[in-house]
């Protein structure tokens, strides 16, 4: 028998008796096994989620920073994350770079062109954001609301006004959003499309109607066309919801003088 797997023995008063383990073995030999940890880079990664939805940009940045030394730079979402932040710090071309390297570690990915495309259209490079838009459609696979809508705006501000509204009439196939009507709105006034605008915003209010703007709108265009009675209609309603909207106010104090 291997002499290591015997049970020690012990001499008292002439006897032999087994001899017990340490009371702590016994402890350590019952006590269960730990559940394994989250890999590192994965809870790092869900850390700074939680942390950028709190809007806590200093932690989020500090865990960053972390994950990127850590995974040599490598880090798909550290650097998405790093990209958002700096965006809203007003440093477009670095959130850039950051999407674009992205879009090298996950050509995959939609979102990552979708931001490119997004800082692009902030640096006012528009028809380079066309492009990453198509590319970010052609990738997708389903209807994408918010591509179609951001086309339709590229298009608008490289002046192709007829992408621009077919973009936008598609966008409201796929999401009727207050943002799209009044965008494809402002196409029609663009145009010098009066009634196009009215009836779009018309539209909109079907589907929102207690929004203001939309109301405030609207009541402008009536008032323009020699329209007052929808004007002050329109008008009302708005005050009616927000009784300190200075457009509103002013416009409907113009009426009744």
């Amino acid at each position: 028998m291997n002499p290591s797997s015997e049970t020690p023995e012990s001499h008292v008063n002439g006897m032999t008796t087994p001899k017990r383990p340490p009371s702590s073995a016994l402890k350590q030999k019952s006590r269960p096994k730990k559940a394994p940890e989250l890999q590192t880079v994965e809870r790092r990664n869900w850390l700074i989620h939680v942390h950028y939805v709190r809007k806590e940009f200093d932690v989020c940045k500090h865990l960053i920073r972390e994950q990127l030394e850590e995974t040599r730079g490598m880090c798909e979402y550290a650097n998405y994350v790093q990209g958002l932040i700096l965006r809203q710090e007003g440093k477009i071309q670095e959130s850039f770079e950051l999407f674009q390297l992205c879009n090298i570690l996950n050509p995959s990915s939609v979102e990552n062109i979708k931001q490119m495309a997004r800082s692009l259209f902030l640096l006012g490079r528009h028809k380079l954001a066309v492009e990453a838009y198509i590319q970010a459609e052609n990738k997708s696979d389903k209807a994408d609301w918010e591509i179609h809508h951001n086309l339709g705006v590229c298009y608008l501000h490289v002046k192709d006004f007829e992408s621009a509204r077919e973009q936008l009439i598609f966008a409201l196939e796929q999401n009727k959003h207050h943002q799209t009507f009044s965008m494809l709105a402002k196409l029609y006034l663009l145009e010098n499309d009066v009634p196009s605008a009215i009836n779009t915003y018309r539209a909109a209010i079907e589907y929102f109607p207690e929004n203001s703007d939309l109301h405030t709108t609207l009541g402008l265009l009536y008032m323009q066309s020699g329209k007052h009675q929808q004007a002050f209609e329109h008008l009302g309603t708005t005050l009616t919801y927000e009784p300190s909207n200075t457009r509103a106010i002013l416009a409907a104090g113009s009426m009744m003088q």
